[in-house]
């Protein structure tokens, strides 16, 4: 009996490239299958496909994902012992301001949760593509990022953003960025439901994670917007510094607008994260103390705060997660606190 390959098994066995045969298999054109977030195929619907040419649409298959049927070999049914497998809890790490480490906490709560066996997805929705190049790509060396995947939705209103997806060696994958999703402001503001954009691009893979996990930009705008209606909730990552709570109260009035304005009625807030904490000094000390009085009183402040360390830069520099640079380290440990928090809190939050 014929048995499935993987799309880059099939590439190298036929000698053409993979983002040719995934864009077919997303497109409908190669008979194929979705199992986890890899697409599988039979090396004769391959040899079909190339004999017949790319023109040749295959009768009954969509242009989306195909779901295994319960229990076959890598269905959600079977990998969850007979149960139904839940979409993702879609977390955006927002805050307006720089500095308080978004890209840090992004991608090292991303590794921890992979680490405790987790499927997890970052997105890098920031044009300076931070996150894409502390995890070791070059941006500019990327054919298929957000933007790209932004910009075809634009066009032709389907989503390929499973082109986008790159693997880690951390255990995650990646939707990358570049500088050029700077230019999605302006095609954004004529888009036809602008703020739903991201949500769209997302939709079709995000059964396939059990966290996505989508890093900002330090302002509000469009991008942010679509950030917050595609979450399900938002992390605020909060510099241990009094000059950082203004920010905190901007994002709370902004997740307030989103709610009453109806583009995201039920998101929630998963919690405020004590960042670059220092409490060898008084000031920082008081900040953490008022921090808690002050928002803690209505939102979920973790008990988890990531103390300020040379090693998150080092790690970066290095394009490691802080598990795989320091495992044994106490920031590592922090992020492993934290993931902890985060799953065994199904957020309440209503702030």
């Amino acid at each position: 009996m014929e048995e499935l390959i993987s799309i880059q098994e099939a590439a190298r066995e036929f000698g053409v490239k993979a983002d040719r045969l995934r864009r077919a298999a997303w497109e409908g054109r190669l008979e194929a299958r979705q199992v986890g977030n890899m697409w599988m195929v039979l090396p004769s619907r391959v040899t079909q496909f190339l004999r017949e040419g790319d023109k040749r649409r295959t009768k009954g298959i969509s242009a989306m994902p195909t779901p295994l049927r319960p229990g076959e070999p890598g269905s959600a049914v079977e990998a969850q012992g007979g149960s139904k497998t839940e979409m993702a809890r879609i977390i955006a790490i927002a805050v307006p301001k720089g500095g308080t480490g978004k890209t840090t906490t992004t991608v090292n709560l991303g590794a921890a949760l992979a680490e405790a066996g987790k499927r997890v997805l970052l997105v890098d929705f920031d044009p300076q593509g931070n996150l894409t190049q502390s995890l070791g790509f070059r941006p500019a060396d990327l054919e298929h990022t957000i933007y790209s995947s932004l910009k075809y939705f634009l066009t032709r209103f389907e989503s390929q953003i499973e082109l986008a997806i790159q693997k880690t060696d951390e255990g995650m994958d990646l939707v990358p960025a570049s500088a050029r999703l700077n230019l999605a402001n302006d095609e954004l503001a004529i888009a036809i439901q602008r703020e739903f954009v991201l949500e769209k691009l997302l939709a079709p893979v995000a059964n396939n994670y059990d966290y996505i996990l989508i890093d900002t930009l330090p302002y509000l705008g469009v991008l942010v917007v679509n950030a917050l209606v595609a979450a399900k909730e938002i992390l605020i990552p909060l510099q241990a510094e009094y000059l950082a709570t203004e920010s905190v109260s901007l994002i709370l009035e902004q997740v307030q607008l989103m709610r009453r304005s109806g583009l995201n009625p039920q998101l929630s807030i998963t919690g405020i994260l004590l960042t670059m904490v220092d409490s060898r000094t008084i000031i920082n000390r008081e900040a953490v103390e008022y921090a808690r009085k002050f928002f803690g009183k209505d939102l979920k402040v973790f008990d988890t705060m990531v103390k300020r360390s040379v090693r998150f830069a080092e790690s970066q520099a290095n394009h490691l997660s802080i598990m795989q640079y320091e495992p044994n380290g106490e920031s590592a440990r922090a992020y492993r606190a934290l993931a902890k928090e985060v799953m065994a809190s199904h957020v309440t939050s209503k702030a």
